[in-house]
């Protein structure tokens, strides 16, 4: 453990040390966590030295300025790299054109330059990409991730955005989420500033981070790592043989190609879903989707309790499938790139792995409202920009009369990020 810690860890130990004790002997789940009270995070925080930091985890409902979840990690990983996870509701450049920031759900601030790493994209073409989604009616918020390393200081001021080493766009976001270093100068009382009863009824307190004001009330979650516990992430594509299931909240499973992630009655399994996909509730919801050859993306946080083969224990794990979208009848299904599109006949042609068919949109309302693109001149402006943006599309059409173009009844738009 870093020297510079040695009060955060006697703290943690005095809060958390029970748990220990509390914990239950030979064949019984472990716990890696304890719950604590408003009271005993600001402890924690008052407690750090000048020049320390503790590493949180802040997670947010999908709309809302309450908590769901805080966590205090352990205290080494205040020196690991820092992230946050939400959708884009603005952008802003500077005059030059060279430095932007950005606006996330629900007001985290998130700057960026030419020397920021962009997943697949130039910062051109990554500016372009959000400018294009923030201009449709109604906007397109466009799921991010940013990342950083953190410098001297280790966290950055209440007001302060996010600096960004890396942003790369993402398909989805389930809900805004930060893992970066607080000290008590995050820290508001209830009744200063935006930290007010209107958050909540219930409001212990609030944190600043990234310029916006996030409340703890008597329904989030306040939890600590135990002391020396360091957790894992994990994600990828359940392998359906490998699934173990004793009961709804105790089994096991593989990742393809990857770890053992062990669940047991500590896991918590996240069940909310979200527009297009279903989320599992149980293990016996997992059984069945496997049996029903349905294909379940995992993403989860846990303890690495062995190395070979690697084992994980799961704290928290989301199991993600998609939902079996119904066929409209007689309709036959397009996906592929989008190689033209002809505004005045409102046709697109688009290129899949058994060739290119020419598909007419009649109007924009048959468009996906979550699609990148939402109209067919957002769709013929993209793949005719300098350089060109790959647009894949997706959906059902009606054949047409001999010779005519297939009748779209649905179809999405995607940019490819």
């Amino acid at each position: 453990m870093s020297k510079l810690y040695p009060r955060l860890a006697m703290i943690a130990g005095a809060l958390l040390g029970a748990a220990c004790r509390d914990g239950s002997g030979p064949g019984t789940p472990a716990q890696f966590s304890r719950q604590i009270t408003f009271p005993d995070l600001k402890n924690v925080l008052l407690g750090l030295p000048p020049s320390g930091a503790a590493r949180a985890e802040i997670e947010l409902p999908a709309s809302g300025l309450v908590a769901r979840e805080a966590k205090l990690e352990d205290a080494q990983e205040v020196n690991e790299q820092e992230e946050v996870k939400s959708r884009i509701t603005d952008l802003v450049l500077n005059a030059a054109g060279d430095q932007g920031t950005l606006t996330l759900e629900p007001g985290f601030q998130v700057a960026f330059t030419t020397a920021t790493k962009f997943e697949d994209l130039t910062f051109q073409q990554f500016v372009d990409r959000v400018q294009a989604a923030l201009g449709q009616n109604p906007k397109v918020l466009l799921p991010v991730e940013a990342k950083r390393v953190p410098a001297n200081p280790l966290a950055l001021g209440p007001g302060d955005a996010f600096p960004a080493a890396e942003l790369e766009l993402k398909d989805d976001v389930d809900r805004p989420k930060l893992e970066i270093n607080i000290t008590k100068d995050n820290l508001v009382d209830v009744g200063q500033g935006d930290c007010s009863a209107m958050l909540s009824a219930t409001l212990k307190g609030c944190f600043q981070v990234l310029g916006a004001t996030v409340g703890i009330d008597g329904a989030t979650e306040l939890n600590a790592m135990l002391p020396g516990v360091v957790e894992v992430k994990f994600e990828g594509t359940l392998d359906c043989k490998t699934l173990s299931v004793t009961d709804a909240h105790t089994g096991s499973f593989s990742l393809t190609g990857g770890s053992v992630i062990q669940v047991d009655q500590n896991t918590r399994i996240e069940a909310e879903s979200g527009e297009e996909e279903e989320k599992l509730a149980d293990l016996n919801g997992v059984k069945a989707a496997c049996d029903a050859n349905r294909v379940i993306e995992v993403e989860g946080e846990g303890v690495q309790v062995s190395d070979n083969p690697r084992t994980i224990r799961a704290a928290e794990v989301e199991f993600k499938t998609e939902e079996q979208e119904e066929q409209p009848q007689g309709a036959v299904e397009f996906k592929g790139e989008v190689s033209a599109v002809d505004l005045d006949h409102r046709t697109v042609t688009v290129t899949g792995e058994h060739g290119a068919v020419t598909v007419q949109v009649a109007n924009d309302n048959l468009v996906d409202r979550e699609s990148d693109f939402t109209t067919l001149n957002a769709v013929a402006a993209a793949i005719s920009a300098s350089p060109p943006q790959r647009v894949r599309a997706e959906g059902h059409a009606h054949p047409g009369a001999m010779g005519s173009p297939l009748e779209a009844t649905d179809v999405k738009f995607e940019g490819d990020h």
